[in-house]
């Protein structure tokens, strides 16, 4: 489904960062080479989540989607998901994943039942058949009639044209027919192996009991025969807009306009990450420079608007706008007043607006002075990062981001997604009645 290290107890060594009751264990045989295995710990809530992601080739998004169903199919019986447990698989651009959660007490058998996924693939064929057709049915619960759905698909294929990432994760209907058994048990074999695997353990379990469930099980040592794993490149293609248009006459009028531009310069991901987020907050006021006074509050262009603004890697990034037009506004005024409100607030940020939003973005940060709220805040970005093939910061690191942020930066990102750059526009529903 799409959305989105095993080690030597002797040998490890063990880099921790402590928040009282609570820390985030890393560890590695060779240190300061990257990871494979994380620990974060957590006191509350008292579950174990394990999450083992491996990555895939290039383009291969159907065939690893349906290899993930035929892997973890084995560990969804009745007999291996008790009633306080969890279990599922996903598989977004890079990567597929499995993961089961559960009480401590079960962590040695969770371990057991995780490890399945190295097993080269077994089924019965009319199973593996039977698994084809519920992708199929999942295609048309999240593609047909989801005019979203399939913008977001054309929109990035064009967007993200020459790389990885334009390819579809699900795929398209005919694709998926033809996927196979014997394509998805090689694919298995070439992918899920323990050198290529990241694993991340969060919640109420000490690295002592880890060790020892790891030991216990005979879970595969990731780092025996290591790969280092990282995300596709991304190159971007030459400037140019297109428009896709989904005239459904049940769907509510709406454009979403997405744009991709490269930085001046590279900057560290996760320090772009939460400049993109700041940026993304200042667009979104109704203070001056921002997005809602010139579209909402002042002219009534828009009824309701989102934004959001990511990093694609270290050079490039990503603003979407979401929008339904206001009473008597069509397409192309709604479009019209979006870009010239964006390309006034790229002129460059206010001071008074800068100070008030960037005040506000403490709560972009956990509270670092509590134990848990640290903790369950480095458990969700190590989970997040591990998901995308990159290696998460320790917390110690993660603390002195906020203060590399300034305004200069910001005033950058916007002059960046206001200079040439690859357009996306589509536009759901019929034309808004004057």
């Amino acid at each position: 489904m799409r959305v989105f290290r095993h080690f030597q107890p002797r040998a490890v060594h063990i880099v921790t960062a402590v928040f009282g009751g609570a820390a985030v264990f890393l560890w590695s045989i060779r240190q300061p080479e990257p990871a494979h295995f994380w620990l974060v710990k957590l006191s509350e809530p008292p579950d174990v989540h394990l999450d083992v992601a491996f990555p895939f080739p290039d383009g291969k998004g159907p065939l690893a989607h349906y290899t993930e169903h035929l892997a973890w199919l084995p560990n969804i019986g009745a007999g291996s998901r008790p009633e306080d447990r969890d279990s599922n698989a996903w598989t977004n651009d890079f990567a597929v994943g499995y993961w089961l959660s559960g009480p401590p007490e079960d962590l040695t058998d969770m371990l057991r039942r995780l490890k399945v996924v190295f097993d080269p693939i077994d089924l019965p064929r009319e199973v593996a058949e039977t698994e084809r057709d519920i992708i199929l049915r999942e295609y048309d619960w999240r593609m047909a009639n989801n005019p979203d759905a399939q913008a977001a698909e054309e929109m990035e294929a064009f967007l993200y044209e020459g790389n990885a990432i334009a390819a579809s994760v699900i795929g398209t209907p005919y694709q998926i027919k033809s996927l196979t058994y014997e394509g998805a048990k090689a694919f298995h074999a070439q992918t899920h192996r323990p050198e290529r695997a990241r694993l991340v353990v969060v919640g109420n379990v000490s690295e002592r009991q880890l060790a020892d469930a790891i030991e216990e099980t005979g879970f595969p040592d990731l780092d025996a025969n290591r790969e280092d794993i990282a995300p596709p490149p991304f190159a971007l293609a030459a400037p140019e807009t297109r428009s896709f248009r989904y005239p459904d006459t049940s769907a509510a009028p709406r454009m979403t306009w997405r744009k991709v531009v490269a930085l001046a310069e590279p900057v560290d991901f996760d320090l772009l990450e939460a400049q993109t987020a700041l940026v993304r907050d200042i667009l979104d006021t109704n203070l001056p420079g921002g997005l809602a006074g010139p579209l909402r509050f002042d002219a009534f262009v828009t009824k309701s608007f989102g934004i959001s603004i990511v990093p694609i890697n270290e050079k490039h990034i990503e603003l979407t706008f979401s929008a339904e037009p206001d009473k008597g506004v069509g397409f192309a005024a709604m479009q019209s007043a979006f870009e010239a409100a964006l390309a006034s607030s790229a002129q460059g940020v206010p001071t008074a607006t800068y100070d008030r939003v960037r005040e506000r973005f403490k709560g972009f940060w956990p509270d670092w002075s509590d134990d848990e709220d640290t903790a369950r805040w480095m458990a969700n970005y190590t989970l997040s990062r591990v998901s995308v093939l990159r290696e998460p910061k320790t917390e110690r690191q993660m603390r002195k981001i906020n203060a590399q942020i300034d305004a200069a930066d910001i005033n950058s990102i916007l002059a960046a997604l206001a200079g040439p750059g690859r357009i996306a526009i589509a536009f759901i529903g019929t034309e808004p009645s004057p």
